[in-house]
């Protein structure tokens, strides 16, 4: 039995628009597919730590990246992962990024992502250069022995350093001084990726010379409109000022002192001096100590020590810069950290007398 013409143009219309509707499913459930494996955030470069335990389905890890924000539907991360035949992936610890792909994300996974190991060196302020060949020993392959010869070596420290920063001066390598770069070593904790081959010298003093180049052309008018005319003096003070005050106030104060003294020619007296100088971090000065001569000992010298002794951080470099005025010519620390000026020895004397057995107790 044949159906009539109009029956005919009706089922082919239907067949037609059924075609139509697949099709145009199909395309809007492909967009949507592929708009599931974009990234999240293609501007969010800050880097997400993930950690597929051993173990773990592909399921598994599509609802823990999505929970971590890193993909937008763990049912597609899945789908895309067997259809790609990327199912077989390595157990660890990746960091991931929002601007990743759902087949970046995987391709990682699969090759497995190698960590990084992040080496620090922690240069704290008012650290000595024999102290911070120590750090350096510890992250690297060298021996410290092997870092301090480098560093001693004037010819090395020339043709390494000197040649590539400009506010490396031949004061550095003046008699007297030991380790030409003690001074220029910024304070910072610096963070090395550990590599196949170990750490170089270089690579390590590199980051630390190039802090302390950006700090000097910060204060580079005030440094050039100081008293005491160059860079490497300013340096030698805050270092001394470093040692002497942890507070920002204090350092400013003292200071003031140290130009008081200097502008009499006075000699600075200063305990770290002499410890820099012996090569030993003391806690109870004897008076062997404090008449033992080095180019340090601002007991047995007047002026300056010949450069600095150790790192001082920007604060110490500006108490040089913006001292507090005053006729002060002594100050006294007490253990708690409370500093006593005065203007004459008697009231120094004085001070003395009253809170010596302070130092005495702590010991």
């Amino acid at each position: 039995m044949k159906l009539p013409k109009l029956r005919w143009q009706i089922v082919i219309i239907i067949v037609s628009s059924v075609i139509v509707l697949s099709a145009v499913s199909a395309w809007g459930f492909s967009t949507y597919y592929s708009g599931l494996l974009t990234p999240v955030d293609s501007k969010n470069n800050q880097k997400v730590t993930v950690t597929i335990p051993a173990g773990s389905s592909l399921q598994d890890v599509g609802q823990l990246l999505e929970k971590k924000g890193l993909i937008r539907k763990a049912w597609a991360f899945e789908f895309y992962a067997k259809w790609n035949h990327l199912d077989n992936y390595r157990a660890g610890t990746y960091s991931f990024t929002r601007k990743m792909s759902v087949d970046k994300m995987m391709a990682l996974l699969k090759n497995g992502q190698r960590q990084q190991i992040i080496l620090l060196v922690d240069v704290r302020q008012d650290m000595w250069v024999s102290e911070i060949a120590g750090e350096m020993a510890k992250v690297s392959g060298l021996d410290k022995k092997e870092i301090l010869s480098k560093l001693s070596d004037r010819e090395y420290v020339r043709t390494h350093y000197m040649n590539r920063y400009p506010f490396l001066t031949n004061v550095i390598l003046a008699k007297g001084i030991d380790y030409p770069l003690e001074g220029y070593l910024a304070p910072g904790v610096y963070r090395f990726i550990k590599g196949k081959k170990p750490l170089t010298l270089d690579q390590m003093v590199d980051p630390m010379l190039t802090k302390t180049g950006q700090t000097l052309e910060h204060y580079s008018s005030e440094i050039k409109q100081n008293q005491l005319g160059s860079v490497h003096k300013v340096l030698t003070l805050a270092s001394l000022i470093e040692q002497e005050a942890p507070d920002a106030a204090d350092r400013e104060k003292i200071a003031g002192v140290f130009f008081n003294r200097l502008n009499l020619n006075m000699k600075l007296q200063t305990d770290p001096s002499v410890a820099y100088g012996l090569q030993r971090r003391i806690r109870d000065y004897t008076q062997k100590d404090l008449t033992t001569d080095t180019p340090f000992n601002t007991y047995t010298r007047t002026g300056l020590t010949v450069g600095p002794i150790g790192s001082p951080a920007p604060d110490a470099i500006e108490a040089v810069l913006n001292p507090v005025r005053s006729k002060n010519l002594f100050f006294y620390a007490r253990p708690n950290g409370k500093i006593y000026y005065s203007q004459t020895y008697a009231e120094h004397q004085a001070i003395i007398a009253k809170y010596s057995h302070e130092w005495a107790n702590k010991n």
